[in-house]
């Protein structure tokens, strides 16, 4: 499956208040091959999704924005987490 740079980018467009709950895919019923190499894992995600940046989770209309920082999702919870405490205590 190959997109071009222009399908991406209208894709990270899609207006969340637009869009139709029922034509989106409910992401918590995705089962992907953890076995696979990282590429073919992305490709069969959004074959399955359809719109990366647009997806259902049970009731909810879910846009995600994914950020050129390097650093892993556990190195951004991390952060979060001592922000959080830095504001609490």
């Amino acid at each position: 499956m190959y997109l071009s740079k222009k399908e991406l980018q209208e894709m990270e467009q899609a207006d969340l208040r637009e869009a139709d709950l029922d034509a989106l895919v409910d992401i918590g019923g995705i089962e992907i091959d953890m076995k696979k190499p990282v590429p073919e894992r992305v490709e069969d995600y959004v074959r399955k999704v359809g719109n990366p940046f647009l997806v259902r989770v049970g009731e909810y209309a879910v846009k995600i924005g994914y950020s050129k920082q390097a650093g892993t999702l556990n190195d951004r919870m991390e952060q979060y987490i001592k922000k959080i405490a830095e504001i609490k205590y």
